[in-house]
């Protein structure tokens, strides 16, 4: 009672006059209660806070569901209701401080669930627009081969070519074929406009190296062995055909020119062979019939010479001039 009367003696020394009846005692068993429940509160919301922190959530506001705190304003008539009845508490137990653990760690989890499966579909919409994006914005670079880029060099080449641009299509040409040696139509472009600007010689320079590229071109060897012939060198053009004639067995075009080569040369056995060759695909051609017929002749061998030479007046295909000139040949055997 030490504080009470304390009180009182510093009221009467500020002359404050308290009846002895208005004072009552405050218990303090209510006190050590409050210390207790506030103590309680305290350790719950700790326990909570580590069972948040342990499960790696974000921590809510602490709601304590064991301490309910009501103000009542305290009535004029009832100055025996004490600090206890101005404040009702519940001391947690054991059992309710299990119970509430348990209640928020379910509530933990399932927060923590319901976070994730927000934080989940969050991530998916953001990825959304990435895969509906335009396939333009996720695509490589197309690479352009060299052959694209040869056939685009060609065809530039072919429109200054007609626009009567010759030197410009010439270096379009041969651009076209240093990306693609292989360009057949780029090599023979450019070696029509040689010839045509009367280059035979660089002409066949660059059916040399196309046919070093693709030796199965018989075109290719039958231009370069008559451009041989042009300036006599006969030799050189059997060669050139040589090479290419295991690509040519069914060519009756190259086979009869092969033949009129050999004959040239004066090797009638391999110019018969070549002409017969050529005859089985085109059995009426006068021209060759005649030069088969020259070269059996040749051999002395006159029937099937004379047989030649008349199946070449019966095809109808020779010249005036030609047909006079096997007649001549058949009076002679």
């Amino acid at each position: 009672m030490s504080v009470i009367n304390q009180m009182l003696n510093g009221l009467e020394q500020r002359g404050v006059q308290v009846a002895a009846g208005q004072v009552r005692p405050v218990h303090v068993l209510p006190v050590k209660r409050k210390l207790k429940a506030v103590l309680s509160v305290l350790l719950l919301a700790a326990l909570a806070l580590l069972a948040f922190v342990r499960h790696g959530a974000t921590v809510p506001p602490v709601v304590t569901p064991v301490a309910e705190v009501v103000a009542e304003p305290v009535p004029a008539k009832s100055p025996t209701r004490n600090l206890e009845a101005a404040v009702h508490v519940k001391a947690p137990d054991k059992k309710m401080i299990h119970a509430v653990l348990t209640s928020n760690n379910s509530q933990n989890r399932h927060a923590s669930s319901r976070h994730l499966e927000k934080k989940h579909v969050a991530e998916v919409h953001k990825v959304k627009p990435v895969l509906n994006a335009s396939p333009v914005a996720v695509l490589p670079v197309k690479q352009v081969s060299a052959v694209q880029q040869a056939d685009a060099e060609f065809h530039k080449a072919g429109a200054l070519m007609q626009q009567g641009r010759n030197a410009e299509a010439q270096s379009g040409f041969e651009a076209a074929l240093r990306l693609d040696a292989g360009h057949v139509a780029a090599r023979r472009s450019l070696v029509a406009l040689l010839l045509e600007g009367n280059r035979g010689t660089e002409a066949e320079q660059i059916l040399h190296e196309g046919l070093k590229v693709r030796p199965a071109n018989t075109g290719f060897a039958m231009l370069l062995a008559r451009l041989q012939i042009q300036r006599n060198d006969l030799d050189q053009a059997i060669v050139t055909l040589e090479a290419s004639l295991p690509h040519a067995v069914q060519q009756a075009e190259y086979q009869a020119f092969y033949a009129a080569l050999l004959q040239r040369k004066g090797r009638h056995g391999e110019s018969v062979e070549h002409y017969q060759l050529a005859l089985k695909t085109s059995p009426d051609s006068g021209v060759w019939l005649m030069g088969c017929g020259i070269s059996l002749q040749a051999l002395a061998r006159s029937v099937e010479a004379r047989d030649a030479y008349q199946r070449a007046l019966a095809s109808g295909t020779l010249s005036p001039e030609l047909q006079a000139f096997v007649q001549q040949k058949i009076k002679a055997l």
